[in-house]
């Protein structure tokens, strides 16, 4: 493993994250907006997002994150929030790549 982390830092990139460790990335990230502009209201959805499988159920619970956020806080914070999130999906998801979220 040591000699693939030098590797990946000749090459100044980061050695890949596997899949897991993606989706607990976007996981932390969602749960942290959910708890910043949600609070305890946002429970449900948090439980949703704690049980999400993979990247894909992750990415399907966006409008679902979107419409809690927008009826809390309003429209424009939860544009800004989804713009953040999207950029996680980068990469990961085609659909972060044409998203609405992703050219704002």
């Amino acid at each position: 493993m040591r000699l693939m982390n030098s590797f990946w830092a000749l090459l100044g990139q980061r050695e890949p994250e596997t899949p897991e460790a993606v989706v607990e990335r976007v996981r932390e990230a969602i749960d942290a907006v959910l708890r910043e502009q949600l609070g305890e209201e946002g429970f449900a959805l948090k439980v949703r997002v704690c049980f999400a499988r993979d990247i894909e159920c992750l990415w399907y619970l966006r409008p679902e994150i979107m419409n809690a956020i927008a009826s809390q806080r309003g429209e424009a914070v939860a544009k800004a929030c989804m713009t953040r999130l999207t950029l996680l999906f980068k990469g990961q998801h085609p659909g972060a790549e044409s998203s609405r979220f992703s050219t704002l």
